[in-house]
């Protein structure tokens, strides 16, 4: 069957398909989101995108202002989606404000995890808080870096403000994404869920024995710990009712998951963005945060290329944040590279717009109820004053675009974005860190 030609519609799936309806067959459904397939309200996504060190800041800042803004030399790959996203300028941790090479620990969360000399004292980050009212998905959230790991490779922080480890992957992404394939493995799975429910049960019932005996504080303390271990819990029964349906079907070979270099910036983000655009449609998560790079690494050959075409000197990625931010003048080698960079971000993140673009939703498309943020800490290395932000899709959850916004120097708190974000996909919470209010310029 050709699905171009001879789509079977979501009527014929109502009605003779039955346990269909839990498992979306994309290529005969022509490629639609879930909701689309079986009728289902359309949930909102998020993902986040962290840009690593610094930028080049002579061509990220739009020179205007509003909406007839003049788009930035590093924009320019988005140029045909310029309805469909919004730059915002001077956005910043205040009260939260930090330097060095921690930032990744709180572009999400707004703490200042220097608060305690010689400790890292985090809260929980903006989308795991989205991830609690997202609704049941198979995978709660997904953090993809770089890198393996936690610290600064991953941006994601539960409600403890511990870290949420890192994947880097993407066999291991696609493995967690779906529920098993067969019978066997997914009686494994199952029995696997059984055993994490028991360690919580007794984890819940030794917390409790012990409660009354505690002071007001510690009584406070763990409380919170109980509900984080309640939303554990909630989350085991929703995984196990998605392992019941088994894994959707989809073309599974067309899936890329080893890139074709080893060591390329690009095709390392691009691989992932293609399994995040994945996840979405399938419905298998709704939260997703990416750390393109770290602020001192790993040094992939794309600066080979970077370097040569800005004639500037081959250094590691950390040099290249040092030497080519601040106002080292727009001509500067080092800063064209960062310049190069920029641009590529831009154009892998229109790439993945232009995918979620393609995508048919219940009502619009994929990417009118995905909210995209592109964006860091830093404009020149280590300093934490200003960052550069792009707001992209969600202009089904209320978002309109096509302008770029600026304010005063550490006037305008990054948690008012958050805020702004998490109400817009339907979370129930009025105030986010050091939020002030929802950004309604924003808001259609």
């Amino acid at each position: 069957m050709n699905p171009k030609t001879n789509p079977i519609t979501r009527r014929t799936a109502l009605r003779g398909l039955g346990a269909m309806l839990a498992l979306p067959y994309l290529d005969i459904m022509s490629g639609r989101t879930l909701a689309a397939v079986t009728g289902k309200a359309e949930p909102a996504r998020l993902a986040c995108f962290y840009i690593p060190g610094a930028i080049n800041q002579y061509n990220w800042f739009p020179a205007d202002e509003g909406l007839n803004y003049t788009l930035a030399p590093s924009h320019l790959p988005l140029k045909h989606l310029r309805d469909q996203f919004s730059v915002l300028t001077n956005l910043s941790h205040i009260q939260g404000r930090i330097s060095g090479h921690e930032h990744p620990y709180n572009w999400l969360t707004g703490t200042n995890i220097k608060i305690t000399p010689g400790t890292i004292t985090n809260s929980i980050s903006m989308d795991q808080v989205a991830a609690r009212h997202a609704g049941p998905t198979y995978v709660p959230s997904l953090a993809l870096s770089f890198a393996d790991g936690v610290g600064t490779a991953t941006l994601s922080r539960n409600a403890m403000g511990a870290d949420i480890p890192a994947t880097a992957n993407y066999r291991a992404v696609f493995e967690r994404l779906f529920p098993p394939a067969d019978k066997t493995q997914q009686q494994d799975a199952q029995a696997r869920l059984a055993q994490d429910r028991s360690i919580l049960d007794t984890a819940m019932g030794d917390v409790k024995s012990f409660q009354a005996r505690l002071g007001y504080d510690d009584r406070q303390r763990v409380e919170q710990y109980l509900a984080s271990i309640r939303d554990v819990e909630q989350r085991l029964t929703d995984k196990g009712k998605i392992i019941e349906q088994g894994r959707p079907k989809f073309d599974e070979a067309s899936v890329r998951l080893e890139p074709q270099g080893k060591s390329r910036m690009q095709e390392h983000i691009e691989l992932m963005m293609d399994l995040i655009a994945l996840a979405f449609q399938t419905d298998m998560t709704r939260v997703v945060t990416h750390s393109l790079g770290g602020e001192g690494g790993p040094n992939y050959d794309d600066y080979k290329d970077w370097s040569k075409a800005a004639g500037a000197q081959l250094r590691g990625a950390h040099d290249f944040h040092h030497k080519g931010s601040g106002d080292r003048g727009a001509d500067n080698p080092d800063t064209k590279v960062i310049g190069l960079r920029d641009a590529m971000f831009c154009a892998s993140l229109a790439r993945l717009m232009d995918r979620l673009k393609a995508i048919p939703a219940r009502e619009g498309t994929l990417l009118d109820h995905t909210v995209l943020l592109l964006g860091g800490s830093q404009i020149s290395s280590h300093s934490g004053g200003s960052f550069p932000m792009l707001l992209a899709g969600g202009r089904r959850l209320g978002f309109k675009h096509g302008q770029h916004m600026k304010w005063k120097n550490n006037t305008k708190p990054a948690s008012d974005l958050y805020l702004t974000i998490l109400q817009q996909m339907g979370c129930p919470v009025k105030s986010f860190k050091e939020s002030t209010g929802p950004i309604t310029e924003l808001l259609a």
